[in-house]
């Protein structure tokens, strides 16, 4: 059974495409004030 070919993609159209899912979106956008907390309650 032969390999499927795989076509590159540029990083930034990757992410263009994943953000384009409100899913991941929203996923990411938590990720991000998690982060955000961390980096507050680390620096108190």
């Amino acid at each position: 059974m032969a390999e499927p070919e795989q076509i590159f993609v540029r990083g930034n159209d990757l992410l263009d495409r994943l953000l384009a899912d409100p899913g991941i979106a929203a996923e990411v956008a938590r990720a991000h004030e998690a982060a955000e907390e961390m980096d507050r309650a680390r620096t108190r």
